[in-house]
Protein backbone atom coordinates (compact mmCIF):
# COMPACT_ATOMS: atom_id res chain seq x y z
CA UNK A 1 0.00 0.00 0.00
CA UNK A 2 2.87 2.10 0.36
CA UNK A 3 2.26 3.64 -3.52
CA UNK A 4 -0.85 5.13 -2.39
CA UNK A 5 1.55 8.02 -1.32
CA UNK A 6 3.00 8.53 -4.39
CA UNK A 7 0.91 10.74 -7.56
CA UNK A 8 0.29 8.40 -10.25
CA UNK A 9 -1.47 8.79 -14.02
CA UNK A 10 -4.16 6.25 -14.70
CA UNK A 11 -4.43 6.17 -18.57
CA UNK A 12 -8.06 4.84 -19.98
CA UNK A 13 -9.22 5.21 -23.56
CA UNK A 14 -11.56 8.48 -22.42
CA UNK A 15 -9.87 10.17 -19.54
CA UNK A 16 -6.72 10.40 -18.13
CA UNK A 17 -6.53 10.76 -14.22
CA UNK A 18 -3.35 13.31 -13.40
CA UNK A 19 -2.33 13.93 -9.95
CA UNK A 20 -4.23 17.43 -8.82
CA UNK A 21 -2.45 20.52 -9.43
CA UNK A 22 -2.76 23.95 -9.46
CA UNK A 23 -2.46 23.60 -13.32
CA UNK A 24 -5.79 22.59 -13.65
CA UNK A 25 -7.40 25.60 -11.71
CA UNK A 26 -8.70 27.24 -14.47
CA UNK A 27 -10.60 23.86 -16.45
CA UNK A 28 -11.83 23.13 -13.00
CA UNK A 29 -13.39 26.38 -12.64
CA UNK A 30 -14.60 26.67 -15.95
CA UNK A 31 -16.44 22.83 -15.50
CA UNK A 32 -17.50 23.58 -11.43
CA UNK A 33 -19.78 26.47 -11.64
CA UNK A 34 -22.90 24.81 -11.98
CA UNK A 35 -24.59 25.20 -8.36
CA UNK A 36 -27.19 21.71 -8.67
CA UNK A 37 -24.30 19.85 -9.85
CA UNK A 38 -22.76 20.18 -5.93
CA UNK A 39 -25.99 19.82 -4.38
CA UNK A 40 -25.05 17.15 -2.38
CA UNK A 41 -21.24 17.35 -2.14
CA UNK A 42 -19.78 18.96 1.59
CA UNK A 43 -19.56 22.44 -0.01
CA UNK A 44 -21.10 24.38 -2.82
CA UNK A 45 -19.60 25.35 -6.31
CA UNK A 46 -16.72 27.31 -7.43
CA UNK A 47 -17.41 31.15 -7.22
CA UNK A 48 -14.32 32.39 -8.92
CA UNK A 49 -11.06 30.96 -9.62
CA UNK A 50 -9.44 31.82 -6.26
CA UNK A 51 -12.30 29.47 -4.78
CA UNK A 52 -10.69 27.03 -6.98
CA UNK A 53 -7.26 27.29 -6.11
CA UNK A 54 -8.20 27.42 -2.26
CA UNK A 55 -9.99 24.19 -2.64
CA UNK A 56 -6.99 22.35 -4.72
CA UNK A 57 -4.33 23.44 -2.07
CA UNK A 58 -7.02 22.01 0.61
CA UNK A 59 -7.28 18.63 -1.14
CA UNK A 60 -3.74 18.56 -1.31
CA UNK A 61 -2.98 19.29 2.04
CA UNK A 62 -5.85 16.90 3.78
CA UNK A 63 -4.03 13.73 5.01
CA UNK A 64 -4.91 10.21 3.97
CA UNK A 65 -6.25 11.62 0.36
CA UNK A 66 -4.94 11.58 -3.07
CA UNK A 67 -6.78 13.33 -5.47
CA UNK A 68 -6.69 13.90 -9.02
CA UNK A 69 -7.93 15.78 -12.39
CA UNK A 70 -10.24 13.92 -14.56
CA UNK A 71 -8.21 15.04 -18.53
CA UNK A 72 -9.94 14.04 -21.38
CA UNK A 73 -7.53 12.61 -23.42
CA UNK A 74 -9.20 13.69 -27.04
CA UNK A 75 -8.37 17.59 -26.38
CA UNK A 76 -6.59 17.58 -23.57
CA UNK A 77 -9.47 19.29 -21.15
CA UNK A 78 -9.99 19.17 -17.59
CA UNK A 79 -13.75 17.82 -17.41
CA UNK A 80 -13.54 16.97 -13.32
CA UNK A 81 -12.13 15.45 -10.00
CA UNK A 82 -11.88 12.64 -7.87
CA UNK A 83 -10.00 11.49 -5.30
CA UNK A 84 -8.86 8.04 -2.97
CA UNK A 85 -9.25 9.27 0.80
CA UNK A 86 -9.86 7.19 4.01
CA UNK A 87 -6.65 5.69 2.89
CA UNK A 88 -5.85 3.01 5.25
CA UNK A 89 -3.33 1.30 5.04
CA UNK A 90 -2.78 -0.98 7.78
CA UNK A 91 -6.83 -2.60 6.64
CA UNK A 92 -5.66 -2.33 2.88
CA UNK A 93 -8.80 0.00 2.17
CA UNK A 94 -9.47 3.13 1.08
CA UNK A 95 -12.68 4.84 -0.40
CA UNK A 96 -13.29 6.91 -3.81
CA UNK A 97 -15.10 9.54 -3.69
CA UNK A 98 -15.25 13.27 -4.44
CA UNK A 99 -15.71 12.76 -7.84
CA UNK A 100 -17.60 15.73 -9.95
CA UNK A 101 -18.09 16.16 -13.61
CA UNK A 102 -18.79 19.08 -15.93
CA UNK A 103 -22.02 18.57 -17.01
CA UNK A 104 -21.11 18.20 -21.20
CA UNK A 105 -19.45 14.99 -19.68
CA UNK A 106 -22.26 13.60 -17.59
CA UNK A 107 -24.25 10.24 -18.67
CA UNK A 108 -21.04 9.66 -20.84
CA UNK A 109 -18.08 6.89 -20.72
CA UNK A 110 -16.50 8.76 -18.34
CA UNK A 111 -17.71 8.74 -14.81
CA UNK A 112 -17.51 4.30 -15.60
CA UNK A 113 -14.10 4.67 -16.92
CA UNK A 114 -12.68 6.82 -13.83
CA UNK A 115 -14.14 3.62 -11.99
CA UNK A 116 -12.39 1.20 -13.97
CA UNK A 117 -9.40 3.29 -13.88
CA UNK A 118 -9.40 4.03 -9.92
CA UNK A 119 -10.63 0.36 -8.57
CA UNK A 120 -8.07 -1.38 -11.14
CA UNK A 121 -5.22 0.36 -9.27
CA UNK A 122 -7.20 0.06 -6.00
CA UNK A 123 -7.34 -3.80 -6.35
CA UNK A 124 -4.28 -5.04 -8.80
CA UNK A 125 -1.38 -2.50 -8.14
CA UNK A 126 -2.02 -1.34 -4.03
CA UNK A 127 -3.18 -4.42 -2.82
CA UNK A 128 -6.74 -3.22 -1.31
CA UNK A 129 -9.37 -6.12 -0.09
CA UNK A 130 -12.07 -2.96 0.37
CA UNK A 131 -12.89 0.11 -1.52
CA UNK A 132 -15.51 1.48 -0.21
CA UNK A 133 -17.90 4.60 -1.48
CA UNK A 134 -20.63 7.05 0.60
CA UNK A 135 -23.00 9.55 -0.78
CA UNK A 136 -25.76 11.62 0.21
CA UNK A 137 -28.58 9.62 1.52
CA UNK A 138 -30.88 12.49 -0.80
CA UNK A 139 -28.99 11.58 -4.08
CA UNK A 140 -30.86 8.69 -5.19
CA UNK A 141 -28.67 9.03 -8.85
CA UNK A 142 -25.37 8.33 -7.12
CA UNK A 143 -27.15 5.35 -5.07
CA UNK A 144 -28.20 3.87 -9.09
CA UNK A 145 -24.63 4.69 -10.28
CA UNK A 146 -22.83 3.05 -7.68
CA UNK A 147 -25.50 0.11 -7.81
CA UNK A 148 -25.19 -0.02 -11.76
CA UNK A 149 -21.17 -0.65 -10.91
CA UNK A 150 -21.12 -3.50 -8.71
CA UNK A 151 -20.99 -1.93 -5.73
CA UNK A 152 -22.88 -3.45 -2.51
CA UNK A 153 -24.95 -1.10 -0.35
CA UNK A 154 -24.04 -1.70 2.97
CA UNK A 155 -26.09 0.29 5.03
CA UNK A 156 -27.06 4.29 6.35
CA UNK A 157 -25.28 6.24 8.79
CA UNK A 158 -27.45 8.68 10.27
CA UNK A 159 -26.35 12.32 10.59
CA UNK A 160 -23.49 11.33 9.20
CA UNK A 161 -21.92 14.60 8.00
CA UNK A 162 -22.04 18.14 8.28
CA UNK A 163 -22.79 19.72 4.90
CA UNK A 164 -24.07 22.73 3.02
CA UNK A 165 -26.33 24.68 4.88
CA UNK A 166 -25.46 23.11 7.81
CA UNK A 167 -27.53 20.24 6.88
CA UNK A 168 -26.73 16.68 8.96
CA UNK A 169 -26.67 14.13 6.40
CA UNK A 170 -27.17 10.90 6.39
CA UNK A 171 -24.56 8.66 4.29
CA UNK A 172 -25.45 5.60 2.52
CA UNK A 173 -22.16 3.15 1.88
CA UNK A 174 -21.38 0.96 -0.95
CA UNK A 175 -18.59 -1.47 -1.58
CA UNK A 176 -16.12 -3.43 -3.58
CA UNK A 177 -14.20 -6.52 -2.05
CA UNK A 178 -11.37 -8.45 -3.43
CA UNK A 179 -13.02 -11.58 -3.80
CA UNK A 180 -15.73 -9.82 -5.69
CA UNK A 181 -13.21 -7.58 -8.14
CA UNK A 182 -12.84 -10.05 -11.22
CA UNK A 183 -16.72 -10.22 -11.65
CA UNK A 184 -16.82 -6.23 -10.98
CA UNK A 185 -14.17 -5.43 -13.44
CA UNK A 186 -15.57 -7.50 -16.34
CA UNK A 187 -18.71 -5.90 -15.59
CA UNK A 188 -17.51 -2.36 -15.76
CA UNK A 189 -15.13 -3.51 -19.20
CA UNK A 190 -18.89 -4.41 -20.37
CA UNK A 191 -20.77 -1.21 -19.40
CA UNK A 192 -16.86 0.88 -20.84
CA UNK A 193 -17.80 -1.17 -24.37
CA UNK A 194 -21.70 0.00 -24.95
CA UNK A 195 -22.52 2.85 -27.19
CA UNK A 196 -22.55 6.35 -25.74
CA UNK A 197 -26.17 6.84 -24.92
CA UNK A 198 -26.10 3.58 -22.62
CA UNK A 199 -22.71 4.81 -20.82
CA UNK A 200 -22.33 7.10 -17.69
Amino acid sequence: MSLLARPVVLKGQLVRLEPLSQDHAQGLYNRGRARDDWAYLPRACFIDLADTRQWIDEALATPGQLPFAIVETGKGKVVGSTRYLNIRPEHRGLEIGWTWLGQEWQRTGVNTETKLLLLTHAFERLGCVRVEFKTDARNERSQRALERIGATREGVLRKHMIVQGEYARDSVFFSIVDSEWVTVRQHLQALAAEPAPGRG
